[in-house]
Protein backbone atom coordinates (compact mmCIF):
# COMPACT_ATOMS: atom_id res chain seq x y z
CA UNK A 1 0.00 0.00 0.00
CA UNK A 2 2.73 2.55 1.09
CA UNK A 3 4.81 1.28 -2.01
CA UNK A 4 1.35 2.23 -4.44
CA UNK A 5 1.19 5.71 -2.38
CA UNK A 6 4.64 6.47 -3.62
CA UNK A 7 4.64 5.01 -7.01
CA UNK A 8 1.44 7.59 -6.99
CA UNK A 9 3.45 10.39 -5.82
CA UNK A 10 6.36 9.66 -8.87
CA UNK A 11 3.86 9.39 -11.33
CA UNK A 12 4.67 12.41 -14.49
CA UNK A 13 0.92 14.48 -13.58
CA UNK A 14 2.69 15.06 -9.70
CA UNK A 15 5.26 17.31 -11.48
CA UNK A 16 4.58 20.36 -9.07
CA UNK A 17 5.70 18.55 -5.87
CA UNK A 18 8.81 18.89 -7.76
CA UNK A 19 8.41 22.94 -8.22
CA UNK A 20 8.29 23.98 -4.60
CA UNK A 21 9.68 22.47 -1.38
CA UNK A 22 7.37 21.42 1.40
CA UNK A 23 8.07 24.71 3.60
CA UNK A 24 7.53 26.56 0.27
CA UNK A 25 4.09 25.31 -0.14
CA UNK A 26 2.90 25.83 3.12
CA UNK A 27 3.94 29.23 2.72
CA UNK A 28 2.50 29.79 -0.22
CA UNK A 29 -1.10 28.01 0.86
CA UNK A 30 -0.62 30.20 3.92
CA UNK A 31 -0.12 34.15 1.51
CA UNK A 32 -3.07 32.37 -0.69
CA UNK A 33 -5.78 32.22 2.42
CA UNK A 34 -4.54 35.66 3.85
CA UNK A 35 -5.69 37.60 0.37
CA UNK A 36 -8.96 35.35 0.63
CA UNK A 37 -9.56 36.65 3.86
CA UNK A 38 -8.72 40.28 2.74
CA UNK A 39 -11.44 39.73 -0.11
CA UNK A 40 -13.87 38.45 2.56
CA UNK A 41 -12.73 42.09 4.30
CA UNK A 42 -13.11 44.35 1.88
CA UNK A 43 -16.25 43.05 0.51
CA UNK A 44 -17.84 43.45 4.24
CA UNK A 45 -16.85 47.03 4.13
CA UNK A 46 -19.15 48.16 1.14
CA UNK A 47 -21.85 45.93 2.49
CA UNK A 48 -22.68 46.34 6.31
CA UNK A 49 -23.46 49.73 6.04
CA UNK A 50 -25.58 49.71 2.92
CA UNK A 51 -28.74 49.10 5.04
CA UNK A 52 -27.98 52.09 7.50
CA UNK A 53 -26.55 54.62 5.24
CA UNK A 54 -30.32 56.34 4.36
CA UNK A 55 -31.25 56.78 8.06
CA UNK A 56 -27.92 57.55 9.23
CA UNK A 57 -27.47 60.42 7.19
CA UNK A 58 -31.30 61.82 8.20
CA UNK A 59 -30.11 62.03 11.82
CA UNK A 60 -26.89 63.35 10.70
CA UNK A 61 -28.28 66.61 8.54
CA UNK A 62 -31.59 68.32 8.19
CA UNK A 63 -31.92 67.53 4.32
CA UNK A 64 -35.39 66.87 3.13
CA UNK A 65 -36.55 63.11 1.95
CA UNK A 66 -35.91 64.45 -2.30
CA UNK A 67 -31.73 65.56 -1.64
CA UNK A 68 -31.75 62.32 0.78
CA UNK A 69 -32.75 60.00 -1.91
CA UNK A 70 -30.31 61.64 -4.05
CA UNK A 71 -27.26 61.62 -1.93
CA UNK A 72 -28.15 57.76 -0.94
CA UNK A 73 -27.87 56.69 -4.84
CA UNK A 74 -24.54 58.46 -5.07
CA UNK A 75 -23.69 56.63 -1.21
CA UNK A 76 -23.92 53.54 -3.02
CA UNK A 77 -22.30 53.94 -6.41
CA UNK A 78 -19.72 56.04 -4.85
CA UNK A 79 -18.18 52.94 -3.86
CA UNK A 80 -17.64 50.88 -7.07
CA UNK A 81 -16.89 54.10 -9.41
CA UNK A 82 -13.76 54.87 -7.00
CA UNK A 83 -13.04 50.93 -7.36
CA UNK A 84 -13.53 50.90 -11.32
CA UNK A 85 -11.07 53.89 -11.45
CA UNK A 86 -8.25 52.46 -9.40
CA UNK A 87 -8.11 49.11 -10.30
CA UNK A 88 -6.28 49.07 -13.53
CA UNK A 89 -3.90 51.81 -11.87
CA UNK A 90 -3.24 49.00 -9.00
CA UNK A 91 -2.94 46.47 -11.68
CA UNK A 92 -0.40 48.33 -13.38
CA UNK A 93 1.57 49.69 -10.09
CA UNK A 94 1.47 45.68 -8.93
CA UNK A 95 3.07 44.43 -12.05
CA UNK A 96 5.86 47.42 -12.28
CA UNK A 97 7.02 46.24 -8.75
CA UNK A 98 6.15 42.81 -8.80
CA UNK A 99 4.52 42.54 -5.40
CA UNK A 100 1.61 43.08 -4.03
CA UNK A 101 2.10 43.81 -0.64
CA UNK A 102 2.48 47.56 -0.71
CA UNK A 103 -0.30 47.87 -2.71
CA UNK A 104 -2.36 45.57 -0.11
CA UNK A 105 -0.67 47.72 2.97
CA UNK A 106 -1.94 50.97 1.56
CA UNK A 107 -5.46 49.73 0.41
CA UNK A 108 -5.73 48.50 4.01
CA UNK A 109 -4.66 52.21 5.18
CA UNK A 110 -6.82 53.51 3.00
CA UNK A 111 -10.15 51.10 4.25
CA UNK A 112 -9.94 51.99 7.90
CA UNK A 113 -9.19 55.74 7.30
CA UNK A 114 -12.74 55.51 5.15
CA UNK A 115 -14.49 53.77 8.09
CA UNK A 116 -13.36 56.16 10.69
CA UNK A 117 -14.99 59.13 9.04
CA UNK A 118 -17.97 57.29 8.27
CA UNK A 119 -18.27 56.65 11.99
CA UNK A 120 -16.69 60.02 13.18
CA UNK A 121 -19.27 62.61 11.14
CA UNK A 122 -20.80 64.18 14.34
CA UNK A 123 -17.28 65.76 15.34
CA UNK A 124 -18.37 67.91 12.27
CA UNK A 125 -20.65 70.52 11.98
CA UNK A 126 -23.93 70.37 11.05
CA UNK A 127 -23.66 73.48 8.86
CA UNK A 128 -25.01 74.51 5.23
CA UNK A 129 -28.22 72.44 5.82
CA UNK A 130 -25.91 69.05 6.25
CA UNK A 131 -24.28 68.91 3.03
CA UNK A 132 -20.55 69.61 5.43
CA UNK A 133 -21.38 66.13 6.99
CA UNK A 134 -22.84 64.68 3.64
CA UNK A 135 -19.96 65.47 2.06
CA UNK A 136 -17.43 63.60 4.19
CA UNK A 137 -19.71 61.03 4.52
CA UNK A 138 -19.43 60.53 0.51
CA UNK A 139 -15.64 60.96 1.06
CA UNK A 140 -15.51 58.06 3.60
CA UNK A 141 -17.31 55.71 0.85
CA UNK A 142 -14.97 56.86 -1.85
CA UNK A 143 -11.85 56.13 0.08
CA UNK A 144 -13.44 52.62 0.45
CA UNK A 145 -14.18 52.39 -2.83
CA UNK A 146 -10.54 52.74 -3.49
CA UNK A 147 -9.02 50.44 -0.98
CA UNK A 148 -11.35 48.09 -2.76
CA UNK A 149 -9.37 48.08 -6.09
CA UNK A 150 -7.32 45.83 -4.34
CA UNK A 151 -9.13 42.98 -5.87
CA UNK A 152 -6.94 43.77 -9.24
CA UNK A 153 -3.74 42.58 -7.31
CA UNK A 154 -5.66 39.57 -5.28
CA UNK A 155 -6.79 38.02 -8.14
CA UNK A 156 -3.53 38.50 -10.10
CA UNK A 157 -2.02 36.95 -7.12
CA UNK A 158 -3.85 34.31 -7.08
CA UNK A 159 -3.28 33.81 -10.90
CA UNK A 160 0.15 33.69 -10.74
CA UNK A 161 0.92 31.93 -7.35
CA UNK A 162 -1.71 28.44 -8.16
CA UNK A 163 -0.60 25.97 -10.45
CA UNK A 164 -3.03 25.15 -13.30
CA UNK A 165 -4.85 22.45 -11.10
CA UNK A 166 -5.01 24.50 -7.88
CA UNK A 167 -6.55 27.65 -9.61
CA UNK A 168 -10.38 26.62 -10.12
CA UNK A 169 -10.58 26.03 -6.48
CA UNK A 170 -8.87 29.07 -5.01
CA UNK A 171 -10.58 31.36 -7.30
CA UNK A 172 -13.95 29.52 -6.15
CA UNK A 173 -12.51 29.93 -2.27
CA UNK A 174 -11.92 33.79 -3.22
CA UNK A 175 -15.53 34.45 -5.22
CA UNK A 176 -17.18 32.35 -1.95
CA UNK A 177 -15.75 34.92 0.59
CA UNK A 178 -16.32 37.61 -1.75
CA UNK A 179 -20.11 36.76 -1.74
CA UNK A 180 -20.06 36.05 1.82
CA UNK A 181 -18.83 39.42 2.55
CA UNK A 182 -21.62 41.03 0.52
CA UNK A 183 -24.11 38.69 2.15
CA UNK A 184 -23.39 38.90 5.81
CA UNK A 185 -22.61 42.67 6.39
CA UNK A 186 -26.64 43.96 5.50
CA UNK A 187 -26.97 40.50 8.85
CA UNK A 188 -24.22 42.23 10.95
CA UNK A 189 -25.94 45.82 10.56
CA UNK A 190 -29.44 43.83 11.29
CA UNK A 191 -28.06 42.65 14.35
CA UNK A 192 -26.85 45.98 15.57
CA UNK A 193 -30.44 47.43 15.70
CA UNK A 194 -30.82 46.49 19.91
CA UNK A 195 -27.85 48.77 20.18
CA UNK A 196 -30.22 51.72 18.77
CA UNK A 197 -29.88 54.62 17.52
CA UNK A 198 -28.67 58.00 18.98
CA UNK A 199 -31.30 60.75 20.11
CA UNK A 200 -29.03 63.23 18.32
CA UNK A 201 -25.27 64.03 16.69
CA UNK A 202 -24.19 67.04 18.40
CA UNK A 203 -21.50 68.80 17.11
CA UNK A 204 -17.82 67.68 18.73
CA UNK A 205 -19.23 64.16 20.57
CA UNK A 206 -18.58 61.10 19.36
CA UNK A 207 -21.34 58.38 19.34
CA UNK A 208 -21.92 55.00 19.60
CA UNK A 209 -24.40 53.77 17.91
CA UNK A 210 -25.94 50.88 15.55
CA UNK A 211 -24.74 53.01 12.80
CA UNK A 212 -21.38 54.17 13.80
CA UNK A 213 -20.38 50.65 14.99
CA UNK A 214 -20.76 49.67 11.74
CA UNK A 215 -17.81 52.32 10.76
CA UNK A 216 -15.77 50.86 13.64
CA UNK A 217 -16.16 47.23 13.35
CA UNK A 218 -14.95 47.64 9.02
CA UNK A 219 -12.02 49.77 10.39
CA UNK A 220 -11.04 46.68 13.27
CA UNK A 221 -10.91 44.24 10.79
CA UNK A 222 -9.14 46.52 8.37
CA UNK A 223 -6.53 46.86 11.31
CA UNK A 224 -6.25 42.93 11.38
CA UNK A 225 -5.81 42.48 7.65
CA UNK A 226 -3.27 45.33 7.78
CA UNK A 227 -1.17 42.96 9.97
CA UNK A 228 -1.61 40.08 7.70
CA UNK A 229 0.00 41.54 5.04
CA UNK A 230 3.26 42.56 7.09
CA UNK A 231 6.32 41.00 6.32
CA UNK A 232 7.02 37.71 7.83
CA UNK A 233 3.06 36.87 8.03
CA UNK A 234 2.58 37.33 4.34
CA UNK A 235 4.84 35.78 1.67
CA UNK A 236 5.03 36.15 -1.77
CA UNK A 237 5.30 33.10 -3.65
CA UNK A 238 4.60 32.21 -7.47
CA UNK A 239 4.72 29.16 -8.92
CA UNK A 240 2.93 29.60 -12.23
CA UNK A 241 5.53 30.64 -14.44
CA UNK A 242 7.64 28.06 -12.93
CA UNK A 243 4.79 25.90 -14.47
CA UNK A 244 4.66 27.23 -17.70
CA UNK A 245 8.84 26.53 -18.11
CA UNK A 246 8.47 23.04 -16.66
CA UNK A 247 5.63 22.14 -19.32
CA UNK A 248 7.39 24.14 -22.12
CA UNK A 249 10.39 21.63 -21.40
CA UNK A 250 8.73 18.57 -21.25
CA UNK A 251 6.75 19.24 -24.54
CA UNK A 252 10.09 20.39 -26.14
CA UNK A 253 8.37 23.78 -26.95
CA UNK A 254 11.00 25.99 -27.51
CA UNK A 255 8.65 29.39 -27.69
CA UNK A 256 8.84 32.07 -25.00
CA UNK A 257 5.83 31.50 -23.45
CA UNK A 258 5.89 34.90 -22.68
CA UNK A 259 5.60 36.65 -25.78
CA UNK A 260 3.09 34.96 -27.42
CA UNK A 261 -0.55 37.22 -26.31
CA UNK A 262 -3.37 36.09 -25.24
CA UNK A 263 -6.32 35.54 -27.29
CA UNK A 264 -8.19 38.33 -27.08
CA UNK A 265 -11.39 37.25 -28.32
CA UNK A 266 -11.58 34.71 -25.44
CA UNK A 267 -10.63 37.34 -23.16
CA UNK A 268 -13.54 39.55 -24.32
CA UNK A 269 -15.80 36.68 -23.99
CA UNK A 270 -14.94 36.03 -19.87
CA UNK A 271 -14.95 39.93 -19.43
CA UNK A 272 -18.55 40.58 -21.31
CA UNK A 273 -20.15 37.34 -19.14
CA UNK A 274 -18.31 38.55 -15.66
CA UNK A 275 -19.88 41.79 -16.29
CA UNK A 276 -23.55 40.11 -17.25
CA UNK A 277 -23.09 37.38 -14.32
CA UNK A 278 -22.51 40.67 -11.61
CA UNK A 279 -25.19 42.75 -13.39
CA UNK A 280 -27.61 39.85 -12.23
CA UNK A 281 -26.03 38.91 -8.86
CA UNK A 282 -26.90 42.60 -8.06
CA UNK A 283 -30.75 42.10 -8.39
CA UNK A 284 -32.19 41.46 -5.46
CA UNK A 285 -30.51 43.44 -3.58
CA UNK A 286 -31.56 46.44 -5.60
CA UNK A 287 -35.25 45.36 -5.80
CA UNK A 288 -35.63 42.23 -3.24
CA UNK A 289 -37.88 44.80 -0.69
CA UNK A 290 -40.15 46.24 -3.37
CA UNK A 291 -40.56 43.03 -5.52
CA UNK A 292 -41.68 41.51 -2.16
CA UNK A 293 -43.99 44.01 -0.79
CA UNK A 294 -45.40 44.90 -4.60
CA UNK A 295 -45.67 41.40 -5.46
CA UNK A 296 -46.05 39.18 -2.44
CA UNK A 297 -48.06 41.13 -0.28
CA UNK A 298 -45.70 41.58 2.47
CA UNK A 299 -45.40 44.38 4.61
CA UNK A 300 -41.50 46.03 5.16
CA UNK A 301 -40.20 44.64 8.05
CA UNK A 302 -42.09 41.29 6.75
CA UNK A 303 -39.85 41.53 3.49
CA UNK A 304 -36.33 42.33 5.00
CA UNK A 305 -36.70 39.49 8.06
CA UNK A 306 -37.77 36.89 4.73
CA UNK A 307 -35.16 38.33 2.13
CA UNK A 308 -32.32 38.19 5.56
CA UNK A 309 -33.17 34.27 6.26
CA UNK A 310 -33.14 33.44 2.39
CA UNK A 311 -29.90 35.40 1.54
CA UNK A 312 -28.49 33.64 4.27
CA UNK A 313 -29.63 29.86 3.02
CA UNK A 314 -28.49 31.21 -0.03
CA UNK A 315 -24.88 32.30 1.04
CA UNK A 316 -25.20 28.49 2.45
CA UNK A 317 -26.12 26.80 -0.47
CA UNK A 318 -23.29 28.77 -2.62
CA UNK A 319 -21.14 27.53 -0.40
CA UNK A 320 -21.65 24.07 -1.35
CA UNK A 321 -21.16 24.89 -5.23
CA UNK A 322 -18.28 26.69 -4.82
CA UNK A 323 -16.71 23.72 -2.96
CA UNK A 324 -17.98 21.77 -5.63
CA UNK A 325 -16.35 23.47 -8.51
CA UNK A 326 -12.74 22.10 -8.12
CA UNK A 327 -13.44 18.51 -7.99
CA UNK A 328 -16.06 18.87 -11.33
CA UNK A 329 -13.53 20.80 -13.54
CA UNK A 330 -10.87 18.22 -12.31
CA UNK A 331 -12.90 15.75 -13.90
CA UNK A 332 -14.77 17.33 -15.73
CA UNK A 333 -13.62 19.77 -18.84
CA UNK A 334 -14.41 22.86 -16.72
CA UNK A 335 -16.08 24.55 -19.95
CA UNK A 336 -19.06 22.04 -19.91
CA UNK A 337 -19.74 22.56 -16.06
CA UNK A 338 -19.33 26.21 -16.77
CA UNK A 339 -22.54 25.40 -19.23
CA UNK A 340 -24.56 23.06 -17.48
CA UNK A 341 -23.84 23.78 -13.73
CA UNK A 342 -23.47 27.43 -14.24
CA UNK A 343 -25.22 29.12 -17.29
CA UNK A 344 -28.08 27.12 -18.63
CA UNK A 345 -29.51 27.07 -14.89
CA UNK A 346 -28.92 30.86 -14.52
CA UNK A 347 -30.37 31.51 -17.31
CA UNK A 348 -33.58 28.74 -15.96
CA UNK A 349 -33.56 30.85 -13.39
CA UNK A 350 -34.31 34.10 -14.54
CA UNK A 351 -36.80 32.48 -16.53
CA UNK A 352 -38.66 31.08 -13.42
CA UNK A 353 -39.29 34.16 -12.31
CA UNK A 354 -41.36 36.01 -15.52
CA UNK A 355 -44.60 36.28 -13.90
CA UNK A 356 -46.98 33.21 -15.08
CA UNK A 357 -49.66 33.09 -13.07
CA UNK A 358 -53.19 34.74 -13.67
CA UNK A 359 -53.46 36.11 -10.43
CA UNK A 360 -52.40 39.98 -9.87
CA UNK A 361 -50.81 41.41 -6.80
CA UNK A 362 -52.45 43.07 -3.97
CA UNK A 363 -53.06 46.95 -4.92
CA UNK A 364 -51.85 49.38 -2.64
CA UNK A 365 -54.41 52.51 -2.41
CA UNK A 366 -53.26 54.17 0.72
CA UNK A 367 -49.58 54.89 1.62
CA UNK A 368 -47.88 56.26 4.64
CA UNK A 369 -46.51 59.69 4.46
CA UNK A 370 -42.88 59.48 5.37
CA UNK A 371 -42.22 60.37 9.35
CA UNK A 372 -46.11 60.43 9.89
CA UNK A 373 -48.96 58.53 11.12
CA UNK A 374 -51.60 59.57 8.92
CA UNK A 375 -52.64 58.03 5.63
CA UNK A 376 -52.92 60.08 2.43
CA UNK A 377 -55.15 58.20 -0.85
CA UNK A 378 -52.84 57.72 -3.82
CA UNK A 379 -53.48 56.41 -7.01
CA UNK A 380 -51.79 53.54 -8.85
CA UNK A 381 -49.48 55.95 -10.50
CA UNK A 382 -48.37 57.25 -6.90
CA UNK A 383 -45.43 59.64 -7.33
CA UNK A 384 -41.65 57.32 -7.73
CA UNK A 385 -40.17 59.04 -4.70
CA UNK A 386 -42.45 57.52 -2.51
CA UNK A 387 -41.49 54.31 -4.50
CA UNK A 388 -38.38 55.03 -3.46
CA UNK A 389 -38.19 55.49 -0.24
CA UNK A 390 -40.75 52.18 0.26
CA UNK A 391 -38.52 50.27 -1.85
CA UNK A 392 -35.43 51.38 0.17
CA UNK A 393 -33.98 48.81 2.17
CA UNK A 394 -33.18 50.29 5.22
CA UNK A 395 -32.83 49.38 9.18
CA UNK A 396 -34.23 52.12 11.18
CA UNK A 397 -35.04 52.49 14.84
CA UNK A 398 -38.50 54.50 14.78
CA UNK A 399 -39.59 53.99 11.00
CA UNK A 400 -43.14 53.09 10.51
CA UNK A 401 -43.43 49.68 8.72
CA UNK A 402 -44.40 49.95 4.97
CA UNK A 403 -47.42 48.71 3.89
CA UNK A 404 -47.54 45.52 1.42
CA UNK A 405 -49.26 46.31 -1.53
CA UNK A 406 -48.47 47.54 -5.13
CA UNK A 407 -49.29 51.02 -6.42
CA UNK A 408 -47.13 51.16 -9.43
CA UNK A 409 -49.46 51.61 -12.57
CA UNK A 410 -48.43 48.20 -14.25
CA UNK A 411 -49.90 46.00 -11.19
CA UNK A 412 -53.21 46.42 -12.65
CA UNK A 413 -52.76 44.50 -15.71
CA UNK A 414 -49.53 42.42 -14.91
CA UNK A 415 -49.88 39.18 -13.51
CA UNK A 416 -47.99 38.61 -10.01
CA UNK A 417 -45.41 36.83 -9.01
CA UNK A 418 -45.58 33.80 -6.90
CA UNK A 419 -44.08 32.79 -3.76
CA UNK A 420 -43.21 29.82 -5.45
CA UNK A 421 -41.41 31.28 -8.73
CA UNK A 422 -39.48 32.95 -6.11
CA UNK A 423 -38.26 30.55 -4.04
CA UNK A 424 -36.94 28.92 -6.96
CA UNK A 425 -36.05 31.57 -9.44
CA UNK A 426 -33.38 32.12 -6.09
CA UNK A 427 -32.83 29.16 -4.97
CA UNK A 428 -31.80 27.97 -8.63
CA UNK A 429 -29.47 31.38 -8.94
CA UNK A 430 -28.02 30.39 -5.59
CA UNK A 431 -26.43 27.18 -7.00
CA UNK A 432 -25.70 28.39 -9.91
CA UNK A 433 -24.19 31.82 -9.79
CA UNK A 434 -20.98 30.22 -8.21
CA UNK A 435 -20.22 28.01 -11.34
CA UNK A 436 -20.65 31.17 -13.59
CA UNK A 437 -18.11 33.30 -11.30
CA UNK A 438 -15.40 30.92 -10.37
CA UNK A 439 -15.30 29.17 -13.86
CA UNK A 440 -15.26 32.24 -15.77
CA UNK A 441 -12.42 34.08 -13.83
CA UNK A 442 -10.42 31.10 -14.02
CA UNK A 443 -10.77 30.88 -17.52
CA UNK A 444 -9.90 34.34 -17.89
CA UNK A 445 -6.87 33.91 -16.02
CA UNK A 446 -5.83 30.66 -17.80
CA UNK A 447 -6.87 32.45 -21.28
CA UNK A 448 -4.15 35.11 -20.41
CA UNK A 449 -1.50 32.40 -19.66
CA UNK A 450 1.40 32.63 -16.59
CA UNK A 451 2.07 36.34 -17.14
CA UNK A 452 2.28 39.07 -14.96
CA UNK A 453 -1.65 39.87 -14.59
CA UNK A 454 -2.48 42.74 -12.25
CA UNK A 455 -3.07 45.24 -15.62
CA UNK A 456 -5.43 42.40 -16.81
CA UNK A 457 -7.35 41.68 -13.21
CA UNK A 458 -7.81 45.30 -13.09
CA UNK A 459 -9.42 45.57 -16.57
CA UNK A 460 -12.01 42.77 -14.90
CA UNK A 461 -12.40 44.30 -11.60
CA UNK A 462 -13.20 47.46 -13.02
CA UNK A 463 -15.85 45.85 -15.45
CA UNK A 464 -17.36 44.17 -12.72
CA UNK A 465 -17.34 47.68 -10.51
CA UNK A 466 -19.18 49.32 -13.93
CA UNK A 467 -21.86 46.38 -13.60
CA UNK A 468 -22.33 46.91 -9.69
CA UNK A 469 -23.24 51.05 -10.41
CA UNK A 470 -24.99 50.27 -13.97
CA UNK A 471 -27.44 47.14 -12.97
CA UNK A 472 -29.24 49.04 -9.53
CA UNK A 473 -29.95 52.17 -12.08
CA UNK A 474 -31.09 50.34 -15.00
CA UNK A 475 -32.97 47.40 -12.87
CA UNK A 476 -34.83 49.37 -10.69
CA UNK A 477 -36.04 51.81 -13.62
CA UNK A 478 -36.97 48.84 -15.59
CA UNK A 479 -38.61 47.30 -12.80
CA UNK A 480 -40.31 50.74 -11.86
CA UNK A 481 -41.75 51.94 -15.39
CA UNK A 482 -42.73 48.55 -17.01
CA UNK A 483 -42.62 45.68 -14.44
CA UNK A 484 -41.76 42.32 -14.08
CA UNK A 485 -42.07 41.28 -17.66
CA UNK A 486 -39.69 43.73 -18.70
CA UNK A 487 -37.46 43.35 -15.96
CA UNK A 488 -36.69 39.48 -15.44
CA UNK A 489 -36.94 39.17 -19.44
CA UNK A 490 -34.43 41.57 -19.99
CA UNK A 491 -32.36 39.11 -17.15
CA UNK A 492 -32.82 36.36 -18.69
CA UNK A 493 -31.92 38.06 -22.25
CA UNK A 494 -28.32 39.31 -20.68
CA UNK A 495 -27.94 35.73 -19.75
CA UNK A 496 -28.89 34.44 -23.11
CA UNK A 497 -26.38 36.81 -24.40
CA UNK A 498 -23.54 35.50 -22.28
CA UNK A 499 -24.58 31.67 -23.26
CA UNK A 500 -24.28 33.00 -26.93
CA UNK A 501 -20.72 34.67 -26.61
CA UNK A 502 -19.59 31.59 -24.95
CA UNK A 503 -21.02 28.82 -27.32
CA UNK A 504 -19.53 31.47 -30.39
CA UNK A 505 -16.32 31.10 -28.53
CA UNK A 506 -15.86 28.01 -26.51
CA UNK A 507 -13.15 26.31 -28.78
CA UNK A 508 -10.57 29.29 -27.70
CA UNK A 509 -11.62 29.26 -24.04
CA UNK A 510 -8.75 26.80 -23.47
CA UNK A 511 -5.32 27.78 -21.92
CA UNK A 512 -2.51 29.90 -23.65
CA UNK A 513 -0.22 26.55 -23.07
CA UNK A 514 -2.87 24.18 -24.67
CA UNK A 515 -3.20 26.87 -27.57
CA UNK A 516 0.33 26.84 -28.00
CA UNK A 517 0.45 22.61 -27.71
CA UNK A 518 -2.22 23.02 -30.97
CA UNK A 519 -0.16 25.29 -32.68
CA UNK A 520 2.94 23.17 -32.31
CA UNK A 521 1.14 20.25 -33.32
CA UNK A 522 -0.41 21.60 -36.52
CA UNK A 523 2.96 23.03 -37.76
CA UNK A 524 4.15 19.18 -37.24
CA UNK A 525 1.39 17.89 -38.88
CA UNK A 526 2.43 20.57 -41.56
CA UNK A 527 5.89 19.44 -42.13
CA UNK A 528 4.88 15.85 -42.28
CA UNK A 529 2.20 17.04 -45.42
Amino acid sequence: MEDDRQEEEEKPDKYWLKLETPTERRARLRSLYIVHSAMLVFSLGFSIILTGILPYLKRLTSMDDAHLLELFGWMVAINPIGQMIFSPIFGWITNKIGSIRIVCLITCVIYILGNVIYSCLSLLPDSHDGWWRAGFMLLGRLLVGISTANQAPIRAYIAGATFKHERNAHISILSLFQTLGFMIGPAIQSALTPVGCSDNYEQGELRLDMYTISGWLSAAVGIVSFVLFLPGVFQEKYVAQLEAKHLNEESGNTNDILAVKPDLIAVGACVFAFFMYLFNFILLETIGTPLCMQQLGWDESTSIRNLGILMTIGAVVSLFSFGLVAPLTRKFDERLVYLILGLIPMLGGRIAMIPMGSDYPPLLLRSLIPNTTTTTETSPSMDMSAFNYYGMRNNNCDDDTGHGGCALKWCEYTPALTLFQFYLGYGISAVSYPFCMAICQGMFSKVIGPRPQGLWMGLLTAVGSLARIVSPIFVSEIYKEFGTYWTFGLCAGSIGLAMVVTLATYGRLVPLETRMARQEGSKKESVKL
